[in-house]
């Protein structure tokens, strides 16, 4: 009996050793919606207001309408505005609700509603946000740019030197860059939002390659600007680069973080590839979808978790009623799924943890 104690406690001590490593190897659930990626939905103007869908990797289902399911009686805006734009921050899901709609805070896990701005100084009608730091963002508008107190959900004074409608905007190292209507792309200083330089004309942005570098583009030409320097780089191309003339939409352009490539979408079905440094891989489409179906809002995504493209199109250049998310896989170009959705959702973007 006891010459066999020490083998029992050895197989004992083993057990305990197996099932602590399990232990930390086990990934826990932050929530419901941790698992997936968002589809945010416009809404049908004077029919319906925006909502948000998620699809989840777990069950392998899409979830409609996971806004207002969690958080009954409450709107994302009214049937005459618009839910644009999106982006999770600090585990919080931004929600901009366009003409003159709230900007609504969720937890990015469970979709409950933290908090919202009701409105805008001076009637201004919100177009993106971003996140500067734990306390701090920015929000663009069809006049101009606002800080955002993010613990508090306050809305300060104007920034100055910018007055005119702003779309996108992407913090990069020591700046934020912002995409204006009239000057293009403006570089802020993120400590004190004071103009750093305007780098110029350009219609879509933003996105950051592997590499750190900062892509937007104009009608033909893709620009990568060194987010330390500022220096920018010309990439011409020969097909016209989509963008949305209204700033609306949030800029059809993406970036890989496998490899140092950046997306751009043309003609409502075509997807490009740019290969940094390799001129040759932008002279032919990378993706074309399947006919008779469209890119819609911002219509393209990177997943990085899976290293794919989520490609959002409707049956209708304007919007239709079946909508089908695509998604390729990013290095090979190779179709690695799809699924349809019926109903006037209108989609405007897709987000993703």
């Amino acid at each position: 009996m006891y010459r066999k104690l020490p083998r029992l406690l050895l197989v004992f001590f083993v057990m305990i050793a197996v099932s602590c490593g399990k232990d930390e190897t086990e990934t826990v659930s932050k929530g419901k919606y941790d698992n997936g990626f968002f589809l945010v939905n416009e809404g049908s103007y004077n029919n319906t207001s925006g909502n948000v869908h998620f699809y989840s990797y777990t069950n392998d289902s899409l979830y409609l309408n996971a806004y207002t399911t969690e958080n009954p009686g409450k709107t994302l805006g009214t049937t005459t505005q618009v839910l644009e734009f999106a982006t999770i921050f600090n585990d919080k899901l931004f929600l901009v609700v366009n003409l003159g709609g709230p900007i609504v805070v969720t937890d990015a896990y469970t979709l409950k509603e933290a908090g919202r701005i009701n409105s805008l100084p001076n009637g201004d009608m919100a177009h993106a946000f971003v996140g500067v730091d734990a306390s701090r963002g920015l929000l663009s508008t069809t006049a101009g740019i606002y800080p955002v107190n993010i613990s508090a959900l306050t809305v300060g004074s104007k920034i100055t030197g910018i007055n005119e409608g702003v779309g996108d905007m992407i913090k990069a190292g020591n700046y934020i860059f912002v995409l204006s209507e009239t000057q293009g792309i403006i570089a802020l200083n993120s400590s004190d939002y004071s103009i750093a330089k305007t780098i110029g004309a350009a219609k879509t942005g933003f996105a950051i390659g592997k590499d750190g570098d900062v892509w937007a583009a104009t009608a033909n030409a893709l620009l990568k600007i060194n987010p330390g320097t500022l220096k920018v780089d010309t990439i011409n191309t020969t097909f016209d680069i989509y963008y949305n003339p209204y700033t609306y939409n949030s800029g059809s352009i993406v970036a890989s973080t496998t490899e140092n490539a950046v997306y751009v979408t043309s003609d409502y079905n075509t997807v490009y590839k740019y290969v940094a440094g390799n001129s040759a891989s932008i002279t032919a489409p990378y993706i074309t979808i399947p006919a008779n179906h469209f890119f819609f809002g911002k219509g393209i995504a990177y997943n990085p978790q899976k290293n794919t493209l989520m490609l959002s199109t409707t049956d209708n250049i304007y919007g239709g009623a079946i909508n089908t998310m695509y998604s390729y896989n990013a290095s090979t170009g190779v179709q690695a799924g799809s699924f349809i959705y019926n109903g006037n959702y209108y989609p405007a973007m897709t987000v993703l943890h």
